[in-house]
Formats: structure tokens, C-alpha cells, sequence
């Protein structure tokens, strides 16, 4: 008899672990660890005369494992990518198991050569590239300690036409007629047919139609053909399970230890990037307070240009003009720098007026800790208007040496 199981990423690794029957499995009711010696693994190998068989292997220490399917996927997912394809869903069967029992009426010594020649079978089914080896347990016991039936698990990864397709690869078709191409396969090669097709169903019907026996002979008959065989099967399908769910269980607490993890991480970063732009609004608004300062200066520079083009152009005509003309030109210059002067002076005032109102706020808190000092100080005013009686004094000046007739005609004209 044979049955087929399938596994997502999250089981492939401890089943693999039971399969090959590292220290974690060994501590299973149901296995003999001293039995464990007549296991034996079965894969493909090439022979002296350079021709690829199937026989008996010692694997590498710890392998195949999870990086074996793993590898798989990731060439798998390249090719994807290439041809431009999604690449394999994480919820994917990316492993199936046949597990084949070894049934009664095997002769003796066909035991090894029986599990040999069914490995071929599945290989070339599955494909060779698929395979990961077949491993024969004659270490499993019953709950009475008897010795259960040797079987061997064929692990393999479901690829075909360069993806993952497990529904493809192994319909319930495939499932239904693998029994009898198997046998056909197995009589062809052994000389007689394995009972692998639920040949104790068979000799259970053949026992009722015997007419000879009575009903004590047939209920033992079929207690042996069918019904002990049976229990045998559920319990290493029930002992499979448990496995199976153990690993289940163990993959999803530490995947829920990764995600607890993932979201520290993430909050964490949360908050990094929340310091980050509050740190951005900051250089923002430096940035329009900066902006600002340069388009009020640029605004002023422009007013300075517009008020001292029209004395430019009267210095201009200063030089060109005659000696009569000098005095009226004089005149509009220290006019229009009086206007100029003027507007500077409202500035400085204004500007006086903010820094006296940011000197008040920043010495009040401070004017019982620090004495004001008793230095003598003057007043911009004061500043603003020694200057302005000093360019009038050296216009005049400049009057009287450049356009010295002049004064009383200006004198007039005022």
C-alpha cells in the first residue's frame, strides 16, 4: 500500500529530520532507537561503468534539509522572475511525501531490491531532479512494542514545467491508478506481483468464499488480512500527524516571535522617522524665515537703486553742465540725498524701535541679576544728526570751491 503527503516550507525541515532520524526524532514512542541500524537510504547514483542506478547510500551528515528545498525554490523563483512570473506563494506545497509499506507476500531477501525498484518507479514519475532519496524505517514499533511494517518515505519537491505544481504533478487521477502501474512495474522486474494494490482486501474476500472454514477461521483471517494491517497504518498515520502538527506548532511560535520582533523594529523606526520630520519642518521653516529676510533686502536694494538712479544721472550732469547750471544741480542732489537720508533714518528707527522692544524683553527677567551700566550713551538720533550737519557743511564746502558765483543767483532762484 502506498499514500501520498504534502508540505508547505513551514513542516519541510522537521519532517526531513524524522526522515533521515536526527537525535530530535529519536525520542518518539513509536521508534526502537535500537532498531535504528536496519534503516537503510536509497538514491541514485552513478556505477563504475558510468550508468546511473538506484541502490543503497550513506547521505551526507544531515542532509537533504531545509536548504535543500530551499535551493530549489530559489531557482525556481529565478527563472520566474526571468520569464517575467510571479514567483512561488509562500503557502505553496513545495514538498510531498509517498510512503510505501512493504507488503506481506514479498519473498524473502526481494525486501531491499523491492524499495530499490519502487524508487525508480516514483523517480521517474516525479522526475530524478525532484528527488531527495528514499528512506526505508525497519525501527518503527507498535503500542505493544511488536515490530510495524518496514516502509519507506520518497521525499520529493512537486516542479514541473519550472514551477511548483503539486495539483498538476499528482492529480487524484494519478493517486488512483499509481497502485496497479506499480504493481505491473514491480511483477516485471520481480517475476511475481507484489501485493501492493490492498492485497489483504483480496485475501479477505477469497477467505469468505472458502466454504470449507468455519466463522472462526474467517474472523481471524480477516482480523490478520485487513483489520491488524489497518490499525498498523492509522497509528503510523496518527503518529505522522502528531508529528506534523508538532512542527506546525513550533514553526508558528517562532514565526510569531520573528513578527514581534519585526514590529519592535518597525515602531522603532516609526519613531526615527517621526524625529526626522519634525526635524524637516524645522530646516522648512529656517528655510521661509531665510527666504523672507532675502526678499525684504532685495525689495530695499531695489528701492536704494530706483531713489539713487536719478542722483547718479544729476552727477552725470553736473560734470557736463556749466557753471551756472552747477549750483540748481547741487541743489536736486542734496535734495533727493536729504529724501534718501530720511527714509534711512525711518528704517534705523524702525529697526531701533524692534531692538528695544527685544532688549526690554530680554532684561527684564535679567534686571535683578545684572546691574545696568552707567556709561554714558548716545542716541542714533544724535548719530544720525552730527552726520547730517557734516554733509552739509561739506556741501557747502564743495559750493564754495566748485561754483563759487553762484550762491546768490541760487539765493535768488530760492
Amino acid at each position: 500500500m502506498a499514500h501520498i503527503a504534502k508540505y508547505k516550507a513551514t513542516s519541510v525541515g522537521h519532517m526531513l529530520a524524522h526522515y533521515r532520524r536526527d537525535e530530535s526524532s529519536l525520542g518518539r514512542d513509536n521508534i526502537d532507537p535500537k532498531r535504528v541500524k536496519n534503516d537503510m537510504v536509497v538514491a541514485h547514483y552513478t556505477n563504475k561503468d558510468g550508468k546511473l542506478v538506484v541502490g543503497r547510500v550513506v547521505p551526507r551528515e544531515g542532509e537533504p534539509n531545509w536548504g535543500t528545498v530551499e535551493r530549489r525554490i530559489e531557482r525556481v523563483n529565478e527563472a520566474q522572475k526571468a520569464a517575467g512570473k510571479r514567483a512561488t506563494r509562500k503557502d505553496a506545497v513545495v514538498m510531498a511525501d509517498v510512503v510505501v509499506t512493504l507488503p506481506d507476500n514479498v519473498r524473502k531477501g526481494d525486501e531491499d531490491r523491492f524499495f530499490r525498484l519502487t524508487y525508480w518507479y516514483l523517480s521517474n514519475k516525479f522526475g530524478i531532479d525532484n528527488m531527495m532519496g528514499g528512506y526505508v524505517h525497519r525501527d518503527e514499533v507498535l503500542k505493544d512494542g511488536t515490530p510495524a511494517r518496514d516502509h519507506m518515505h520518497v521525499p520529493f519537491t512537486p516542479i514541473l514545467e519550472g514551477r511548483f505544481n503539486y495539483k498538476k504533478m499528482c492529480p487524484r487521477s494519478f493517486y488512483q491508478s499509481m497502485h496497479k502501474e506499480l504493481g505491473d512495474y514491480l511483477e516485471s522486474r520481480l517475476g511475481y506481483r507484489p501485493e501492493v494494490e490492498l492485497g489483504e482486501e483480496t485475501r479477505a474476500r477469497r477467505v469468505y468464499t472458502d466454504k470449507s472454514v468455519d466463522i472462526d477461521k474467517v474472523r481471524g483471517a480477516v482480523d490478520k488480512a485487513v483489520v491488524e494491517p489497518a490499525q498498523q497504518e492509522a497509528e503510523r498515520i496518527v503518529a505522522a500527524a502528531k508529528e506534523e502538527a508538532a512542527a506546525l506548532l513550533n514553526d508558528a511560535e517562532l514565526r510569531k516571535a520573528e513578527l514581534v520582533t519585526e514590529i519592535a523594529d518597525k515602531e522603532g523606526d516609526l519613531a526615527e522617522l517621526d524625529s526626522q520630520l519634525e526635524d524637516i519642518k524645522l530646516d522648512i521653516e529656517d528655510e521661509q524665515d531665510r527666504l523672507e529676510c532675502l526678499r525684504q533686502r532685495a525689495d530695499g536694494v531695489a528701492r536704494d537703486v530706483e531713489e539713487l538712479r536719478p542722483i547718479a544721472a544729476d552727477v552725470r550732469g553736473w560734470q557736463a553742465a556749466g557753471k551756472a547750471e552747477r549750483g540748481a544741480i547741487l541743489d536736486r542732489i542734496c535734495a533727493r540725498c536729504d529724501g534718501l537720508a530720511s527714509r534711512i533714518r525711518a528704517d534705523v528707527a524702525g529697526i531701533r524701535l524692534k531692538v528695544e522692544e527685544l532688549r526690554s524683553r530680554i532684561s527684564r527677567p535679567l534686571e535683578y541679576l545684572m546691574p545696568k551700566p552707567k556709561t554714558e550713551q548716545r542716541s542714533l538720533d544724535d548719530l544720525m544728526r552730527e552726520a547730517t550737519e557734516v554733509a552739509r557743511a561739506s556741501k557747502a564746502l564743495g559750493r564754495n570751491h566748485v561754483a563759487p558765483t553762484n550762491s546768490r543767483s541760487r539765493g535768488q532762484a530760492r
